[in-house]
C-alpha cells in the first residue's frame, strides 16, 4: 500500500485512459459512446476492456485506482521474490525495512516530480521504467501496467517455478497484445536455462507449449481482428504509427537519450553484483535478445518491427536490475549498521518509517493536486456542459489534443489524436479524420473554411463543434453557438 501510494496515481481520465477505457465503457453503457466511430473499431486490449465493462457495471468508478492498487502488490511480490533469496534479505529485519525504503525513494511521486524539475521530463521515470517512455508502471491504470506479471513471471522462474513462471508471462500478453514480445522473450530464456541444467529437451518443450497454448486465443484474435487487410493498407498504416503518432516508443534516434544511457548502466551494474547467481545467466539472455532484435530494427528499418518494440524488455529488466541494486545496498548498509550498536539500528529504523510515511503523504497530496488542476483545466467548464446536455445521436467536432472529451462527457467524437485505432484501414481512417480536425482549426477565424462543416455533417454525422480559444470569434453560417466561456465555444450545427 505504501508503495503505491508513494508512487501516487493520476486522476480518472488521464492520458491513455482516454484510448484504452473506451471501448469497455461503451460496452457498459456510459453515456452515448456505443456510437463513437473509435468505439467501433477493432479492440486492441479486448481482456482489459472486459475488465473495464465489469468494473464499470459492479463497481464505482474509485475502484479503477484500488485495482491498480492490487497491481502495485503484485509488483512488490515479484520484486521481492526476485531479490530476497539472491541477497538473503530475511536474515535481517533492517535489511527488509531498508530494501522496501530503497524501493519506494525510486519509485516516488516526489522523487520523480524533482528529476522531472532538474534533468528534464526524460528523467522521471529512470528507475522503474524502460526504454522509449515505455514501462511498468505509470501515473495511470491501463493493460500495460499488467506487465508487472512479467516480473513475477521472472521470480517464479528462479523459485523453481518455471510452469507458473511461464503462465504468468502468458497472462501479461493476453491482457496487453504489446507485450506477445517480451513475454516470448523470457519463455525462451527460461527454455535455454532449462535446457543447460537439464540437458533434455521435454521440460524446455513443455514449458514452450504451456505459453503458446495460453496465448493462442489472443494471437488467433490479433491476427484475426487486427491482423492486415492488404500489404499497401498495412504499410500505410505502420508509416502513420511508426513515424505520426508514436515516434517517441517507435523510432531509437527519437527516444535514445542519456536517460537510456543511464538505465542501461544499472542494468549492467546488476549484472556485476549478480554475476555468480543464476539470475545473471537469465537477464543476460534477455538483454542480449533485446539488443539483438533492437540491433536488428535499427539495422532494417522495419515499421513492422519497430512497432513490436523490441526494447521493450527493457520495461523487466531496468525495475528487475534496480530491485537487485537495491537489495544489494540494503544487504550492504544492514550489515554495517547493525554492528555499531542499538542507537544507530534504532536511527535508521526511524529514519525509514519516517521516509515511507512522507513519501506516501508526498503521493497522496500529488495525487489532490492533480485532481484540483484537473478540475480548473480550462475545458472543464465546457466538458461539464456538454455531460450535462448531450443526448444520444450527437457526434462532437472538437480540437485534436482535447482527448479527455470522450470519458468526461460520454459524448461520441469525430476524431482525437491521443486515442488512436490499430487495424490498418481504421488508422488510415484515424488519419483522414485527423486531417480534416486540422484544416478546420486554424489559428485565426479568417482561415476556417465554414464548408467543412457541412462535409462533416453529411459524410460523418457532426452535430456539434467545440471551438478553442483560437476560434472563439469564428461566425460560420452552419453553426449556432450554444455555449461560449473563456476559453471553449460549443455550436450546434444547422440541419443536421
Amino acid at each position: 500500500m505504501a508503495l503505491g501510494l508513494a508512487y501516487s496515481q493520476s486522476p480518472l481520465y488521464t492520458s491513455n485512459q482516454n484510448q484504452y477505457f473506451l471501448h469497455g465503457a461503451a460496452h457498459a453503457g456510459i453515456g452515448s459512446l456505443r456510437q463513437d466511430w473509435l468505439a467501433n473499431t477493432a479492440d486492441p486490449a479486448p481482456v482489459f476492456s472486459w475488465i473495464v465493462e465489469g468494473t464499470y457495471r459492479l463497481l464505482p468508478p474509485a475502484a479503477f485506482h484500488v485495482e491498480y492498487l492490487l497491481l502495485f502488490g503484485v509488483y512488490l511480490v515479484g520484486m521481492w521474490r526476485l531479490v530476497d533469496p539472491i541477497f538473503q534479505l530475511q536474515r535481517s529485519r533492517l535489511r527488509v525495512l531498508l530494501f522496501f525504503t530503497l524501493l519506494v525513494v525510486l519509485h516516488s511521486a516526489a522523487l520523480r516530480l524533482l528529476q522531472g524539475r532538474l534533468l528534464g521530463e526524460a528523467w522521471e521515470y529512470v528507475w522503474d521504467g524502460g526504454l522509449a517512455g515505455q514501462r511498468l508502471l505509470g501515473p495511470v491504470y491501463q493493460p500495460s501496467a499488467f506487465g508487472v506479471f512479467l516480473l513475477l513471471s521472472l521470480a517464479l522462474f528462479l523459485r523453481g517455478r518455471p510452469g507458473w513462471a511461464s503462465a504468468a508471462a502468458a497472462l501479461t500478453a493476453c491482457v496487453h497484445p504489446t507485450y506477445l514480445l517480451p513475454a516470448a522473450i523470457l519463455v525462451l530464456a527460461y527454455c535455454t536455462v532449462t535446457w543447460r541444467e537439464m540437458r533434455s529437451l521435454r521440460r524446455p518443450l513443455l514449458l514452450g507449449l504451456l505459453a503458446l497454448v495460453l496465448v493462442t486465443p489472443i494471437v488467433l484474435y490479433v491476427l484475426l481482428v487486427l491482423g492486415p487487410t492488404s500489404p499497401s493498407q498495412l504499410a500505410q498504416a505502420q508509416q502513420i504509427l511508426v513515424d505520426e503518432r508514436v515516434p517517441h516508443h517507435a523510432l531509437p534516434a527519437a527516444w535514445f537519450d542519456t536517460s537510456s544511457l543511464v538505465q542501461l548502466a544499472l542494468v549492467g551494474l546488476a549484472l556485476v553484483v549478480t554475476r555468480r547467481t543464476q539470475v545473471f545467466r537469465l537477464l543476460c539472455l534477455v538483454a542480449a535478445a533485446g539488443v539483438l532484435l533492437t540491433m536488428l530494427q535499427m539495422a532494417t528499418g522495419s515499421p513492422m518491427l519497430a512497432l513490436l518494440f523490441p526494447w521493450r524488455i527493457s520495461t523487466v529488466l531496468v525495475p528487475a536490475s534496480v530491485g537487485l541494486l537495491a537489495g544489494w545496498l540494503a544487504r550492504w548498509a544492514a550489515d554495517a549498521i547493525e554492528p555499531r550498536g542499538a542507537i544507530l539500528m534504532r536511527t535508521a529504523w526511524i529514519g525509514s518509517l519516517l521516509i515511507i510515511g512522507l513519501l506516501a503523504i508526498a503521493g497522496v497530496v500529488a495525487f489532490l493536486v492533480q485532481r484540483s488542476a484537473q478540475s480548473a483545466d480550462p475545458a472543464a467548464e465546457v466538458l461539464r456542459y456538454v455531460q450535462a446536455h448531450a443526448r444520444p445521436g450527437e457526434v462532437y467536432l472538437i480540437p485534436a489534443k482535447l482527448q479527455e472529451f470522450r470519458l468526461a462527457t460520454g459524448a461520441p467524437v469525430f476524431v482525437d489524436f491521443k486515442s488512436i485505432p490499430y487495424r490498418d484501414v481504421d488508422v488510415l481512417e484515424w488519419r483522414e479524420r485527423l486531417r480534416l480536425v486540422d484544416w478546420f482549426y486554424r489559428e485565426e477565424p479568417a482561415q476556417v473554411d465554414c464548408s467543412l462543416l457541412e462535409e462533416l455533417a453529411q459524410r460523418y454525422g457532426v452535430t456539434h463543434a467545440v471551438l478553442d480559444q483560437d476560434l472563439l470569434d469564428l461566425s460560420c453560417p452552419q453553426l449556432d453557438l450554444l455555449y461560449r466561456d473563456a476559453h471553449y465555444a460549443l455550436g450546434i450545427l444547422q440541419d443536421t
